[in-house]
């Protein structure tokens, strides 16, 4: 164990970056309760990424859906049939585009009128799904409620191959997000991809990039990992403090949204979580 250094420098105090979530106090999501159909929840990800499976229907109520808006890859428009009206004309509404081949999934404010009309059209006998926190986690992926957490701090190589491989694996079932903390942020900075005498343009080690950061055979390499990942629903969260500590601000690359602390504790509330580098 390490003497701990009672003489350290003392810093000044600086505002925690991380200790507020720009959620709001986000509750964990329950599951329906005793008696209701069976409807199930399914990630925005999920959704805009299997899109020629499903048909976005928007619940929302009222004015509280005028200023929110989901739009579907394939889908010429995305309905709004308020819940109240959905619950009385369920028996003869019809949906421009939709086919029974396909999915109803259901999309509200946060997820709750979402999981009633998809009850409420499995009931009916459609096949239904509902958005888990609806148009929140439409807009914000740091919303998103996983089925396992996989965290990665670190730069060691085979670290990195063995978390990209169990994210790209397990989001070909379940709903996984990769939170990316500390030096590991680095990994997700844009690159033109470049090289000049061994390093990208800027001058940094190509190890220092997804594209260079690989654990060699048999491990596939890591950008192709990450963007199997990415392409089949998965969620990359980039930890905000790591970020501006870093320098990277600005720079990271699509596909990976900030978050913050709060945001991480209240996924590990509601998932697995499976810590490798």
């Amino acid at each position: 164990i390490s003497p701990v250094n009672t003489q350290a420098t003392p810093r000044r105090p600086t505002a925690d970056m991380c200790s507020k979530s720009k959620l709001g106090d986000l509750a964990p999501v329950g599951s329906a309760g005793a008696g209701a159909a069976a409807a199930d929840a399914v990630s925005a990800a999920w959704v805009k990424s299997h899109a020629q499976n499903y048909f976005l229907l928007d619940v929302t109520e009222g004015g509280e859906g005028d200023t929110l808006e989901a739009t579907l890859e394939g889908q010429a428009s995305v309905p709004r049939v308020p819940l109240g009206q959905l619950i009385r004309d369920i028996d003869q509404l019809k949906f421009d585009g939709y086919d029974a081949s396909k999915t109803l999934v259901t999309i509200c404010k946060t997820g709750v009128r979402g999981r009633i009309a998809a009850e409420e059209l499995v009931k009916e006998g459609y096949k239904a799904a509902y958005v888990t926190r609806g148009h929140l986690e439409w807009s914000t992926p740091a919303a998103t409620k996983p089925e396992l957490v996989v965290t990665m701090s670190g730069m060691e190589k085979e670290k990195i191959s063995v978390a990209l491989s169990a994210c790209a694996n397990s989001q070909k079932t379940t709903q996984t997000v990769l939170v990316v903390m500390a030096s590991a942020v680095q990994l997700f900075r844009k690159t033109d991809g470049v090289l000049a005498d061994g390093k990208w343009q800027d001058g940094v080690n190509p190890e220092e990039y997804l594209e260079g950061c690989w654990a060699g055979e048999p491990f596939q390499q890591s950008i192709a990992l990450w963007n199997a990942f990415r392409q089949n629903g998965g969620v990359t969260l980039l930890c905000t403090t790591c970020v501006k500590n870093k320098g990277c601000e600005g720079n990271m690359r699509e596909g990976t949204t900030l978050m913050q602390l709060p945001d991480l504790l209240r996924m590990i509330h509601e998932s697995k979580c499976l810590s490798i580098a």
